[in-house]
């Protein structure tokens, strides 16, 4: 997608009203939840979600797996927590991101416990062993973690601050996403706090949400792991660019027929 069809949807969506803004919002809020505990392994759907989190009584689906439910919840909060983080103008640091790590694993979240001691994903603690992913190139030794997110942490403080134009500012967003995935630094929940910090980047300029969508799983993992491999973001960004356009579209869409 071209960054003039990008400039042309985002103009559309902040020209909609007040009313239309808040309502379009809070479904593109569901979404973003949705999407991003389906692609972890949740069965929770986009309608279960919204009847869970829209509405004065959470309505909850028996046939579904109440894990599920928990880490809807735990990732709605999150994304709470994300979004008012940005609103005050916080720049991200590594407790801000364990924060919000901790925040996504709130209810599911477990110990772990090594020679090399215990950790406890609740709390966002820096995992301190080894992590693989099945198809997926190695990540960097627990080691390195606090130094490598200390180090990411300062990069986009620095880039956030300059900042100016939409194309910068999506940009920071998707390679923060990456850059943090690539680093793995918790045993659980990576993924989801990854999606989570460019949804906070997003909010930090008053820009609408990217919704990684459930459907294109393969494609998504496919552009983390050959940007990872490649150590080059421009696969990341490109596929990134498309999930973006297609959650701006999604954005207009008429609440009683979004999906």
């Amino acid at each position: 997608m071209s960054w003039e069809e990008i400039e042309r949807l985002t103009a559309l969506v902040q020209q909609l009203s007040p009313k239309e803004q808040l309502t379009r919002e809070q479904l593109n809020h569901v979404l973003v939840s949705a999407h991003s505990t389906m692609i972890e392994g949740s069965r929770v759907t986009v309608q279960s979600a919204f009847d869970f989190l829209v509405g004065d009584e959470a309505k909850v689906d028996k046939s579904l797996p109440w894990d599920g439910y928990d880490m809807l919840a735990d990732h709605a909060q999150a994304l709470d927590l994300a979004l008012r983080l940005a609103n005050e103008q916080r720049l991200p640091t590594p407790d801000l991101l364990q924060e919000l790590a901790g925040a996504v694993m709130r209810t599911t979240g477990l110990q772990t416990h090594s020679i090399l001691g215990s950790t406890d994903a609740s709390r966002g603690d820096f995992r301190l062993d080894k992590v693989s992913i099945m198809g997926a190139s190695s990540f960097p030794n627990a080691q390195k973690v606090p130094d490598l997110v200390g180090q990411l942490t300062r990069q986009l403080s620095a880039r956030m601050l300059k900042a100016s134009t939409l194309q910068e500012q999506l940009h920071i967003a998707f390679d923060a996403h990456q850059q943090l995935v690539s680093i793995h630094p918790f045993n659980d929940g990576n993924g989801r706090t990854s999606r989570l910090l460019m949804n906070y980047v997003q909010r930090y300029y008053g820009q609408p949400l990217t919704v990684v969508f459930r459907e294109d799983k393969a494609d998504y993992f496919a552009a983390l792991e050959i940007s990872r491999q490649t150590e080059n973001l421009t696969v990341f960004r490109e596929f990134m660019l498309e999930q973006h356009g297609k959650s701006l579209k999604q954005h207009l869409i008429p609440p009683n027929t979004a999906t």
